[in-house]
């Protein structure tokens, strides 16, 4: 089973919005990294439409918090990926499904947030020490800037900076791309 193929097979069948975040978003725009898992993001009100969908794929729920619930793959040979699916606002999602980019997964097409909208979901992420602790997203970040060409000094950047980055994550990341 190629799971971006069912997921973009399942979004467009049941007309259900998700956009890709995480690892795969950030190797889809270029910065290849390892990810165990695939990630995506919905509105919140969808997530009663998208269990089902999921589980149609062999999927099982295993828990979920208010912001992110987790599915155990089917076993395969070779081995599918977990999925973590982040839930966020009616509002949000319609805000960055409104600037989303297509990008290839395979032989899928499927939406991401554009370069800043991920950039500032990963500094949301790392206000959770234990997330800065493991230290993947902070590389996301300057190679996002990179492979993308923002200006790090730009004013949309530095608007990202400004709501979403600690006074700790704004230092590192401004140190790392100067």
């Amino acid at each position: 089973m190629d799971l971006f193929v069912e997921l973009a097979r399942l979004s467009k069948e049941r007309e259900l919005p998700l956009l890709v975040i995480g690892g795969h978003a950030v190797n889809a725009y270029g910065y290849n990294r390892t990810t165990l898992d695939v990630d995506f993001v919905i509105a919140i009100e969808s997530f009663s439409k998208w269990r089902p969908a999921l589980e149609s794929l062999g999927y099982r729920w295993i828990g979920q918090t208010e912001t992110f619930a987790r599915l155990q793959p089917p076993k395969t040979n070779p081995p599918s990926f977990p999925i973590d699916v982040m839930f966020v606002s009616p509002e949000t999602f319609a805000k960055l499904d409104a600037e989303k980019v297509e990008l290839d997964f395979g032989e899928a097409r499927l939406p991401v947030p554009q370069p800043l909208h991920l950039i500032a979901l990963k500094l949301h992420a790392m206000k959770n020490p234990e997330r800065l602790k493991k230290g993947k997203d902070l590389p996301d970040i300057v190679n996002l800037v990179s492979v993308c060409e923002l200006d790090p000094e730009g004013p949309e950047f530095i608007a990202i900076l400004d709501r979403y980055a600690t006074h700790e994550t704004r230092a590192l990341i401004l140190g790392l791309l100067r």
